[in-house]
């Protein structure tokens, strides 16, 4: 009766460890990856510049990587402090640049209180500035929201020019 009890609890035990183990890893299916959520972290000279999340990953047999669902990055200074979000649908990190092409519905919001919306961009990792060919809404902190196509900017948005701008000044 003894011996039955205790290998009933080495049974329990084993399955309440491997529970634990599963982190943040749900499926593994070929190139495909689902989790809650799955993070790839970007450095340049050993310092954060960018940090994704994501529900699911696909990595292309290039070594490009597609993350979707819940996109979600920090975009890091060059002293690994964080100076935007990115909120996006889908986002390929490049294998050979490790730059960031978002697409979708996307928002940037930097820490210092601009906001850029579009439907696609670039993340140069190396240079740490945003470029987009598409049309934009950037919204300054001084609450003067801008529209134009086409835009380029540091990560935190301080330093920002709308290549074909029209909008309006002082909107409150």
């Amino acid at each position: 009766m003894h011996i039955l009890l205790i290998l009933c609890l080495f049974f329990l035990s084993c399955n309440k460890a491997e529970d634990n183990q599963k982190a943040s890893i749900h499926d593994y299916t070929e190139n495909e990856i689902t989790g809650s959520p799955l993070t790839i972290e970007i450095f340049k000279k050993n310092k954060p510049s960018i940090k994704i999340q994501s529900d699911t990953l696909y990595k292309y047999n290039n070594g490009d990587i597609l993350l979707y669902g819940g996109v979600y990055a920090d975009l890091f200074d060059d002293y690994g402090i964080k100076s935007s979000e990115m909120h996006s649908d889908s986002a390929t990190v490049f294998n050979n640049s490790d730059s960031v092409k978002a697409t979708g519905n996307i928002m940037i919001k930097s820490v210092k209180g601009y906001k850029l919306i579009t439907t696609e961009i670039l993340l140069y990792n190396d240079s740490k500035l945003v470029h987009s060919n598409k049309n934009v809404l950037f919204t300054s902190n001084n609450k003067d929201t801008l529209y134009g196509t086409g835009f380029w900017s540091n990560f935190d948005m301080s330093n920002s020019k709308i290549l074909k701008p029209t909008g309006v000044i002082g909107n409150k």
